[in-house]
């Protein structure tokens, strides 16, 4: 199962840069504004630390970051939440934090879901 995660978890990091990036490829950090290629310096990063099961496909509180940010930053997090709640308020913010502490345990088959629903994602995205 943990293969399957890990999976999803790629194809659903390639969706969010592709899905941010504009024609030419270029996608703008969440957090720095520093823009990159999607596929040079860009990753998926999480505005709930953790990556637990409920934090890990919840594309609410994902957003495109430099590796700068994502890693070096360790998720630069007071200007990724900071930016959340300004676009989706504090009680949005308040209810993620609630449900991150969830224990989210994915059967296969909602792991195959995803994995389907991010291809398809993908393909709609051309090569």
């Amino acid at each position: 199962m943990a293969g399957l995660k890990k999976k999803a978890w790629k194809l659903l990091s390639e969706v969010i840069r592709r899905e941010a990036a504009n024609p030419d490829g270029t996608v703008q950090c969440y957090t720095c504004w520093n823009n990159w290629h999607w596929k040079q310096h860009i990753q998926a990063g999480h505005a709930i630390p953790g990556r637990n099961g409920a934090v890990l496909l919840d594309e609410d509180v994902i957003r495109p970051q430099c590796v700068q940010c994502n890693i070096w930053m360790r998720g630069n997090y007071p200007f990724f939440t900071t930016r959340l709640i300004k676009e989706k308020g504090m009680e949005w913010w308040e209810s993620k934090l609630l449900s991150a502490k969830q224990v989210k345990k994915w059967t296969r088959g909602e792991l195959e879901a995803k994995c389907e629903e991010y291809r398809t994602r993908l393909a709609a995205l051309g090569p």
